[in-house]
């Protein structure tokens, strides 16, 4: 037994490098039944170091491991040098890990992106981020029993076992909340969130799509503030900010986005929830820009019944005014008239309770967990 491991370089290699995952999940008839495949031409486009403004500040490489000339695995190691910079640390990235059950081709791939990453003058390594932590990242640990929902991962169990006994330890756990919209008081919400509207002068409103760019920038400024203390937050500079506005348009409801502003008609605060897509991308194999896998993707659209909400930012200086409560309670709102039933709140630290907290009192179940793993190189 032999194995190899090559450098990925061509834009034919990278599509390689993207097709791999259906050898893997395609042939278990298990992780089949719920893993959702990665649009092809997104992937192209976020690993693709010329298109992509994250490698601007960031260096990627990409390699697969061929087992007895059959390709066996893949993994992408990365420099994030405004990471580094931020945080004051030598922590290199590893993701887009996939692999057969096989420890020697795991072993193998993982050595590769560590004497990359170690050539690079960094002396740790922290993954699955794919390929940064504000894109998709954590290796699923538990609730392989449904499909991810949008711009979440989903993995083989056995990944989890490769990465331990390769040495990695586990660095963050973050969860995924569970919320049934039908288990939920919505007039009660409403009605505590009116209150609280009253009480502090505020007011909340609908993103303005025909103001699309100005919004997108109010949206920027709260979130790289809100977020700025978070573990392993880096802010998004406004070519990253803006490539993902303008790749997440075609998908936005304004009546799921909405901004909380003071008395004085200033921002303070936002949250943004997507209608989970992968209810339809399941079926489109990578392809939903064919003329077959358009139709099957607006065919599957017409009955999404889930969201996620991915992320909500309130200015420090505002919190602990019950604002993440008001608009949660909106989206409660919206969700429930318009026949989306469950939502999901993620990803959330495990040891962040104040987002806990917030979540068991709209009636969430932590479902799903991830582990973001470290190792030193």
């Amino acid at each position: 037994m032999s194995i190899e491991i090559r450098r990925v370089k061509t834009s034919h290699e990278r599509k390689q490098f993207i097709r791999f995952a259906w050898k893997v999940y395609r042939k278990d008839p298990a992780l089949n039944r719920n893993w959702v495949p990665p649009v092809i031409s997104d992937y192209m486009k976020t690993l693709d170091t010329e298109r992509y403004p994250l490698y601007e500040h960031a260096d990627l490489a990409m390699f697969t491991a061929w087992k007895d000339g059959v390709m066996a695995g893949t993994i992408a190691a990365i420099q994030n040098r405004r990471h580094n910079e931020i945080h004051h640390d030598k922590v290199g990235f590893w993701g887009f890990f996939e692999c057969v059950n096989d420890q020697k081709v795991a072993d193998v791939l993982f050595e590769a992106a560590a004497m990359w990453l170690k050539s690079k003058g960094l002396d740790a390594m922290r993954g699955p981020v794919s390929p940064s932590m504000n894109d998709q990242c954590g290796m699923l640990t538990k609730g392989y029993d449904s499909p991810p929902v949008f711009l979440m991962l989903y993995n083989p169990p056995y990944y989890n076992d490769l990465c331990l006994n390769s040495g990695h330890k586990v660095g963050q756990e973050l969860l995924a909340w569970y919320i049934d919209q039908k288990m939920i008081d919505i007039s009660r919400l409403s009605r505590i969130a009116q209150h609280m509207l009253k009480k502090e002068g505020l007011s909340v409103r609908d993103m303005d799509m025909k103001n699309f760019d100005s919004e997108v920038e109010k949206i920027r400024d709260i979130y790289n503030k809100a977020w700025e203390k978070n573990w392993g937050f880096v802010p998004m500079t406004d070519k990253e900010f803006d490539f993902m506005a303008q790749s997440l348009k075609p998908l936005a409801d304004p009546h799921f986005i909405y901004f909380v502003e003071d008395k004085n008609g200033k921002t303070i605060g936002f949250s943004l929830t997507l209608p989970d897509i992968n209810q339809a991308l399941k079926h489109v194999n990578g392809n939903p820009f064919t003329p077959w896998g358009l139709v099957k993707y607006l065919w599957y659209k017409r009955n999404i019944s889930m969201f996620r909400t991915i992320t909500m930012g309130v200015l420090p200086e505002y919190r602990n005014k019950g604002i993440d409560s008001i608009m949660n309670a909106r989206i409660s709102e919206y969700g429930g008239k318009h026949g989306l039933f469950a939502s999901e709140m993620s990803w959330v630290l495990k040891s962040n309770e104040a987002m806990s907290k917030l979540a068991k009192v709209i009636g969430g179940v932590p479902y799903k967990e991830y582990v973001i793993y470290e190792k030193g190189i």
